[in-house]
């Protein structure tokens, strides 16, 4: 069994190389990690040729020994030539990675750091699981439970969101359990759920990209979150309204209208987020209305790639 992790990063050198550092310390060895780095302006190139994971500032493949028991880990540098986001990094790691034989590949962004045994834990679940597409590490953040996954996505009921049942301190009683929407930050994904689905969706750029991919998932076989297998997370999102927000709402709403079950869920519901999203932000600065009525009209009109510059607002 071969196992390989892709990390994507963007200007924040630092954490990238406590995440690697951390990759090359599991307990359970992987044989490769990709480092897709979205065209950072930080150092990043330099930083990684300088610690020996690319052999160039411009990417490149070599091999190190790993931090538990040094047998070799093979390391990928992908430099993109431009920020495609974080959707567009997964897929180009995911399909190189596919495409190179792995049978689980370990998604994650530079912003979290898996504990010595994660993989280990997330591996002896899934072994002993028939039919799985995805396991799923607990995330902790500031020593506290920092949980986005979900129990049940809902694509019916219209008065209700997407998604519900918040996972909590009791469900980690269980030593696995089933959970639906999951973010790209530990989740290990099976190489034959990567065959009957394809990739991420490398247009829908940053937010919600991985919650597409969940939804795809969930169709093919099961997702579990396993509750010994445990990642630190860093860094949390920015409340305020900015470039990112566009893109959350405009990707909550495509999800309705893509995914939703009836004419209520797909067409009345993005009107509800709407509402949601200008009660939010609207009392904050009423300009943001303008823009918040932008990401809804792509959303609703399944417009999707790069629509807002990153730090354009």
């Amino acid at each position: 069994m071969k196992i390989c992790a892709v990390v994507v990063t963007f200007n924040r050198k630092k954490l990238l190389l406590e995440c690697i550092n951390a990759l090359r310390s599991q307990t359970r060895p992987l044989e490769a990690i990709y480092i897709i780095d979205n065209s950072s302006s930080d150092g990043t190139p330099e930083l990684l040729q300088k610690e020996g994971y690319s052999p160039s500032p411009d990417g490149g493949t070599l091999t190190i020994e790993n931090l538990y028991n040094e047998e070799e880990i093979r390391i990928t540098h992908l430099r993109l030539s431009r920020n495609i986001g974080g959707a567009g990094g997964f897929y180009e790691g995911v399909k190189m990675a596919y495409e190179d034989g792995y049978d689980w590949v370990w998604l994650m962004d530079d912003d979290v750091e898996p504990l010595p045994n994660t993989l280990e834990n997330l591996i002896k679940v899934g072994n002993s699981i028939e039919k799985k597409s995805a396991l799923v590490p607990v995330r902790f953040f500031n020593g506290s439970l920092f949980n986005l996954e979900t129990k049940e996505f809902n694509f019916k009921n219209p008065l209700r969101n997407f998604t519900y049942g918040i996972i909590s301190e009791d469900d980690l009683i269980n030593e696995y359990f089933e959970v639906s929407a999951i973010s790209f930050e530990g989740p290990l994904i099976s190489a034959d759920a990567i065959a009957e689905i394809g990739f991420p969706d490398k247009d829908l750029f940053i937010i919600a990209d991985d919650t597409d991919y969940a939804i795809r998932l969930k169709k093919y076989a099961p997702i579990y979150m396993v509750s010994e297998a445990k990642m630190i997370k860093k860094v949390v999102a920015d409340p305020e309204f900015n470039w990112k927000t566009h893109y959350l709402i405009r990707n909550i709403v495509y999800l309705d209208r893509k995914y939703g079950e009836n004419l209520s869920t797909k067409y009345l519901r993005p009107i509800r987020t709407l509402l949601q999203y200008i009660i939010i932000y609207a009392s904050k600065n009423p300009k943001n209305i303008k823009k918040i009525l932008r990401a809804f009209r792509e959303g609703y009109t399944l417009k999707k790639g790069i629509t807002v510059a990153p730090g354009e607002f």
